[in-house]
């Protein structure tokens, strides 16, 4: 495995240790679904250069691939969920639903 490669792992893993940190300290939702969506592309890159370390990269690109598809639906599908289910009571009054 070369220094490049080796380097750039260890790099990405840093991103994710500080995407992990703003996931569980984020002041609100929407940047904890941020936080979720750059680790979800720090993984792909991790799944790319693993790919190329073991000299695999058929293997690893698909797998990568088919994680990307999910990494770019699930913030997606979450912010939607979270955006339609604020539980602000002056948002439910402005949307005219009763209050819980």
């Amino acid at each position: 495995m070369s220094a490049f490669l080796v380097t750039c792992m260890v790099l990405t893993a840093v991103l994710i240790a500080a995407g992990l940190y703003r996931v569980y300290a984020g002041p609100t939702v929407f940047d904890r679904l941020v936080a979720v969506a750059m680790v979800s592309v720090n993984g792909i890159v991790v799944l790319v250069l693993l790919g190329l370390a073991f000299e695999r990269p058929d293997l690893f690109f698909d797998i990568a691939l088919g994680f990307a598809l999910l990494a770019f639906l699930f913030p997606v599908v979450l912010g939607r969920y979270f955006e339609r289910h604020d539980n602000d009571p002056a948002a439910c009054r402005s949307r005219g639903e009763e209050q819980a």
